[in-house]
């Protein structure tokens, strides 16, 4: 059988055709296998999510200051060093101590003084001399440390002036003259003890004293 010019032709073009038709239903094929080719944004550098303090707030959160630490001497129930919260008073720290002895003058402090670190206060007994450590003044709760004290913070009654000894609680400008007498008839003193010797000096007055002098 013998195939016209015409005829081969079309059977080329109908090959050609199915050649093309099998390679477009391929790759349709091959396409919905491998999905869509996935995007991506662009990197971007992360954020972070907390903001850094300043040295300034950093420095202000280390002081704030949630306790003070004050000294409570005199006529209270047990003197001594109390903590208490930052911003209460001397009636405060007053409570913290026991309360007042029954002989004590609350009425010659500042009760409503705010507290500060490292403050010390006395409360006065009744009938001990006005400006006694300069702790009557209501203004003035604070206790320096004496003039002419021994480095230790304390009075040595060997060698203070009259004057220094009549800045002692209970002890005015004649108690202060019968000290410098007495250790200049018999001698230094040996012991804080030994100043119930002294003319006018008893136990309630020498008791008041021991937190403020000493002997060398």
């Amino acid at each position: 059988m013998r195939w016209s010019e015409r005829e081969k032709r079309l059977g080329i073009l109908l090959a050609l055709s199915g050649v093309v038709l099998v390679s477009l239903v391929c790759y349709i094929i091959f396409e919905q296998e491998q999905g869509p080719v996935a995007t991506f944004p662009p990197y971007e550098e992360p954020k972070a999510d907390i903001e850094m303090a300043t040295p300034d707030a950093t420095r202000q959160a280390e002081t704030v200051q949630t306790e003070v630490v004050v000294d409570v001497k005199g006529a209270v129930q047990h003197p001594g060093v109390y903590a208490l919260p930052a911003g209460a008073r001397v009636i405060d720290a007053v409570e913290r101590a026991g309360g007042f002895l029954p002989e004590a003058d609350p009425d010659r402090i500042n009760l409503a003084q705010p507290l500060t670190d490292g403050m010390a206060f006395r409360v006065p007994f009744q009938g001990e001399e006005a400006g006694a450590g300069g702790l009557a003044d209501v203004s003035s709760t604070l206790i320096s440390s004496p003039v002419g004290n021994s480095g230790s913070g304390k009075v040595n009654i060997n060698t203070a002036t009259a004057s220094e000894l009549d800045t002692l609680p209970g002890i005015g400008p004649a108690k202060a003259e019968a000290i410098i007498q007495y250790r200049t008839e018999h001698g230094p003193f040996q012991h804080v003890d030994q100043l119930l010797e002294v003319p006018g000096i008893g136990e309630k007055t020498l008791q008041n004293l021991r937190d403020f002098i000493t002997v060398h």
